[in-house]
């Protein structure tokens, strides 16, 4: 398998991610006000699990991988030059359009099975070799590039459906704006790596099982929040 054919895997990998029975059943939930404030919530612990997982990556990473880390995690963690802000304070303000408070957010637990998979998510970063927790964390970014993915990446069809169900416009949605544009940077960014490191057929077998362990945590998370906001009134 050489680069080229890696990368068209993966590509075809974050595809298929919206044709599962979990990605299938989350968007086919209709959005109330309710379950608006129910994702927001955990969505924003979701961020929160992203910057906990990149965190040991970076940890794990050779150095010039570290750098390119250091270079998303600005953008998360202190200032997108897209927004003038963080990421997490992105949620606080999304949180804000649907009628929660700053305090229901950062104080929020979330639900069992979200808990479950953060834990999974963190233990990929943490206890795998680097590349391949790289790989587990980057896939995520890749999967809400909707310049690979047909049809658009996760915060481009979230967003359509916010505009279809709950009449909301782009700018009342600053958090699925934002990261519709700079996942596509984001995991533009983290494509050399591959090239470099992922330079021997174990290394991509490794690469391919990474992103599939990932992918399917990412199915068990939509999916629980598929059923959690089917019971939200």
């Amino acid at each position: 398998m050489g680069i080229g054919e890696l990368r068209e895997t993966l590509n075809r990998m974050v595809n298929d991610q919206f044709d599962t029975p979990e990605f299938t059943h989350f968007f086919s939930v209709r959005w109330t006000l309710p379950r608006a404030k129910f994702y927001v919530i955990h969505n924003a612990l979701y961020v929160r699990n992203r910057r906990d997982c990149w965190g040991y990556v970076q940890g794990g990473s050779p150095l010039e991988v570290k750098a390119l880390i250091w270079k998303h995690e600005e953008d998360e963690l202190i200032k997108d030059p897209r927004c003038g802000t963080d990421h997490f304070t992105l949620c606080i303000k999304q949180g804000e359009v649907v009628g929660l408070k700053e305090d229901e957010i950062r104080q929020a637990e979330p639900i069992p099975s979200v808990r479950a998979a953060f834990y999974a998510w963190t233990h990929l970063a943490k206890d795998r070799p680097w590349l391949e927790a790289f790989t587990a964390s980057s896939i995520l970014e890749r999967r809400n590039n909707s310049q690979i993915v047909k049809g658009g990446g996760m915060s481009a069809r979230l967003g359509q459906r916010w505009i279809e169900d709950l009449g909301f416009k782009w700018e009342q949605m600053p958090a699925k704006d934002v990261h519709r544009n700079a996942d596509v940077a984001h995991s533009d960014m983290m494509e050399g790596v591959f090239e470099t490191y992922a330079a021997t057929e174990g290394e991509r077998q490794a690469v391919i099982r990474a992103a599939y362990e990932s992918l399917q945590i990412d199915r068990a998370f939509r999916g629980a929040l598929a059923d959690a906001m089917e019971r939200v009134n």
